[in-house]
Order: C-alpha cells, then sequence, then structure tokens
C-alpha cells in the first residue's frame, strides 16, 4: 500500500478509515485503509508537495507545495475547492485549527500566513523566525500554535480564534489587518530550549480519537449458530458507530455553511448600510 517515492509523510483520517500520502512525484493518493487500495490521485500540484494533512471533519485535504502553493481538496467531490498563493516561497507545513475554520501555513519565505478558509481569504502574515520556517502546529484546543525555524528557534503564539464570535473576530481582522495589507508582526513567546526536545513533552495532535475502546470479546461455547449471531451484532454495532460518525461530520459541515451562510448576509447588510449612508447626488 505504500506510495512509490514516498517523500512527504502519510496522514489519517480523523475516523482512521483513510490515508492521505504525499509522493516525489508530485502526487497525492488517498488510501483505504481496509482494502489497502488507493482510491483517488491529485496531480494538480506543479512542484513537490513537502507536507499533506485532513481538514478534522474528514471532508478535505490541504497541501503544501514548493510552487509557493496551499491547495485544498474536497475528498467527497475529489474537486479543488481553495488555491493560495500567499507565499514568495516554498511552503513547508500547514495545520488546520481545531475548528476546521482556519488554517496556518510556514514556508521558506520567514513567514506565517494564517488563512480563513470561510472566506477563502489570507488573514495574518507573521513574521519572527530569521530565516526559513521549517513547522508549525496548533496546540489540541487551537489557543495556541508553535513554529520552528532554520535559525533554531521554536516560538509559541497565542491565538485569538475563541476570544469571541466568529462575526467579532473577522470584523476585528478586517479592521486591524485588511487595512494595512494582511499583513501583521504578532508578538511570541520565543523558547530556546538547552537540551533535545524531549518526545514526552512534544505537542499533542490537533485531532482527537474519540473512538471507546472496545472490550475483548469472552470466549463462547454456545452453539455456532449463537456465534454467528453474535458475528451480526458486532457488524451492526459497527456499522452503526460509522453512520454515527458520518452524521457528526454532516453536523460540523452544515453549521459551517451556516457560518459561511451568516458572513454573507453581514456583508449584504454593510454593503446596503454604506449605500444609504453615502450622500446623494441631487443637482438643483
Amino acid at each position: 500500500m505504500r506510495p512509490k517515492d514516498a517523500g512527504a509523510g502519510e496522514r489519517f483520517s480523523p475516523d482512521g478509515r483513510l490515508i492521505v500520502s504525499a509522493s516525489d512525484d508530485k502526487t497525492i493518493k488517498l488510501w483505504d485503509k481496509t482494502s489497502r487500495e488507493c482510491t483517488h490521485s491529485f496531480c494538480e500540484h506543479g512542484g513537490f508537495v513537502n507536507f499533506v494533512d485532513f481538514h478534522p471533519s474528514g471532508t478535505s485535504v490541504a497541501a503544501a507545495a514548493t510552487d509557493n502553493t496551499v491547495k485544498v481538496w474536497d475528498i467527497r467531490m475529489n474537486k479543488l475547492i481553495q488555491h493560495y498563493q500567499v507565499h514568495s516561497g516554498a511552503v513547508n507545513s500547514l495545520s488546520f485549527h481545531p475548528s476546521g475554520n482556519y488554517l496556518i501555513t510556514s514556508s521558506n519565505d520567514s513567514t506565517l500566513k494564517v488563512l480563513d478558509l470561510l472566506e477563502g481569504r489570507l488573514l495574518y502574515t507573521l513574521h519572527g523566525h530569521q530565516g526559513a520556517v521549517t513547522c508549525v502546529k496548533f496546540s489540541r484546543e487551537g489557543q495556541y500554535f508553535a513554529s520552528g525555524g532554520s535559525d533554531e528557534q521554536i516560538m509559541v503564539w497565542k491565538t485569538n480564534f475563541d476570544s469571541s464570535t466568529y462575526s467579532d473576530v473577522l470584523k476585528h481582522k478586517r479592521r486591524d489587518v485588511f487595512m494595512s495589507g494582511a499583513d501583521s508582526k504578532a508578538s511570541g513567546v520565543l523558547l530556546q530550549p538547552d537540551h533535545p526536545t524531549d518526545p514526552a513533552h512534544e505537542p499533542p495532535l490537533s485531532v482527537e480519537d474519540r473512538r471507546s475502546p472496545v472490550p475483548p470479546r469472552p470466549r463462547s461455547t454456545d452453539h455456532p449458530k449463537s456465534q454467528a449471531d453474535d458475528f451480526n451484532m458486532r457488524n451492526i454495532a459497527n456499522t452503526l458507530e460509522h453512520i454515527v460518525g458520518q452524521l457528526d461530520i454532516l453536523t460540523q459541515t452544515v453549521g459551517i455553511l451556516e457560518q459561511r451562510l451568516s458572513l454573507t448576509e453581514d456583508k449584504l447588510r454593510e454593503c446596503l448600510e454604506g449605500q444609504e449612508k453615502r450622500p446623494g447626488s441631487d443637482t438643483s
């Protein structure tokens, strides 16, 4: 099942059913863990893929590449849905915010970029590293993210995504960021460890595995028919668990669509209010 010339590693989907991989042949492949078969290949990148990961909902994947681009595909339709070219150097890493609304990227151009996935636009440009930024990762709860670079420094940044509602945060960003060309020098906490990082203190993954462990089934001395019934019941239980997981994903998707609709309504209201306040061109 391993892709040929694997380069950027592999990532499991949140439900553990799929694997996404990136190879040195500039392709991104989706794999079914059970059948071990490749279900689809994405070939839109013009450069080598440095990093790939799943959206927290499991409905899309994002990739960072040496052609300075970040691309997001919907794996249900196998379609490219977002394409960002906001860096001036190769993009080395990316990380989804646990809410699924934001994506942060790191690049050889010494910057970090925060992307608003609901609006499909650049939200922040962060400066701090004195060289290529090689990796970035959100914390489990999304309150912080850490970045590391070729300057041998690790920076921990605090987000304000959860300080208020998304609409309020977006209005704040429009006023403070977009008016200055979406360029901000956010302050981070600089960490310079004297010793190698202890694996026990590595930051937790942003996607939490919520599946409950299945207790071992005791040996049964019942009739073969009873054993078959037990097997069928387990299959039904597994199927129901999978259905519940898919319903959770649909619920998250509907929530994102509702947020996007609310943002569109707010924009329309702002445009109408702006037109009403604009002085008329009456001639006397």
